[in-house]
C-alpha cells in the first residue's frame, strides 16, 4: 500500500506543476548512464507500438522549459486508430482505481523522475475505473496525438479499457 501511494505522488507532482522549468524534470540525456543501465535491466513492455514511438525525436528547450517532438509518418498514421498497448500504470490521482493515468514502457523506479522519455509515455483516459497494479497492464483505446510540450506528453489513449 505504501509503494502504491509513493508511485501515485510522482505523477501528481509532475502534472500539478505543469513540468515547468523550475521543476526538477530534466531531459533524459542528463540522466546518469548508470541509472539508465539499471533501469534497462528491469522489466519493460516490448509492445511494437513502443518501438514506433521511440523513432519520434524528442527535444527539450532549456530556455522555454518545453519539450517538442518530431513525429514519424508511421506514428502520424496511428492518430485516431484503435490500438492495444501494454505498459506500467502511473495513476494521476490518489485512488486505488482510476480513469486517468500515464502508461509507460519502462518500470517506474524513481519517485522524482518519469520512467523514460516523452516518447515512452501515453496519457490514458479510460471509460471505467481501472484498478492500479504494479505489474504490466494492457489497454485498448483510440490513439491520439496531443501537444502538451509543457508536460512532455504527446500521445494519448482515449475511451480506453483494460483487456483481459
Amino acid at each position: 500500500m505504501m509503494l502504491r501511494r509513493l508511485f501515485v505522488m510522482l505523477p501528481l507532482v509532475l502534472v500539478a506543476s505543469g513540468f515547468k522549468e523550475t521543476t526538477m524534470v530534466r531531459p533524459l540525456p542528463d540522466q546518469p548512464a548508470s541509472e539508465r543501465a539499471a533501469q534497462d535491466a528491469l522489466p519493460q513492455s516490448m509492445n511494437p507500438l513502443w518501438a514506433k514511438l521511440a523513432k519520434c525525436t524528442v527535444k527539450f528547450n532549456q530556455r522555454t522549459g518545453l519539450f517538442s517532438i518530431g513525429l514519424t509518418s508511421d506514428v502520424k498514421g496511428l492518430d485516431g486508430q484503435s490500438i492495444d498497448v501494454n505498459g506500467f500504470m502511473l495513476p494521476l490521482d490518489g485512488s486505488d482505481e482510476t480513469r486517468h493515468f500515464l502508461l509507460t514502457k519502462r518500470t517506474p523506479v524513481c519517485l522524482f523522475c518519469p520512467p523514460g522519455e516523452p516518447n515512452e509515455v501515453i496519457e490514458v483516459t479510460s471509460t471505467k475505473p481501472v484498478a492500479w497494479i504494479d505489474d504490466m497492464v494492457t489497454m485498448k483505446g483510440r490513439f491520439k496525438l496531443v501537444n502538451k510540450g509543457e508536460k512532455g506528453v504527446f500521445f494519448a489513449l482515449t475511451d480506453a479499457s483494460p483487456t483481459r
